[in-house]
């Protein structure tokens, strides 16, 4: 049985590739879940260098409800871009 909380959210959640940031659960409120990209090593496709994070833009996503309320995905994307 699983007892730590953020991993139970991020099971819950159900996606394999993002960590749970935060949960606002205010009663009555929409349920807000926090996730982030798992950060992984990326490569160009041109010149085979690392890539680096560009920008960490915050995109929310609308998602079917959660305990019979309203819910939203908030995730902080991973952009990356090549350095040379």
């Amino acid at each position: 049985m699983e007892t730590n909380a953020t991993r139970m959210c991020e099971l819950l959640v159900g996606l394999p590739d993002v960590t749970v940031l935060a949960v606002d659960d205010q009663l009555g409120a929409t349920i807000v879940v926090h996730i982030e990209s798992r950060p992984e090593p990326a490569w160009c496709e041109a010149c085979a260098v690392r890539a680096r994070v560009k920008e960490r833009p915050v995109i929310g996503l609308i998602d079917l409800p959660c305990f019979g309320r309203p819910a939203r995905l908030v995730w902080r994307k991973h952009r990356r871009c090549c350095p040379e």
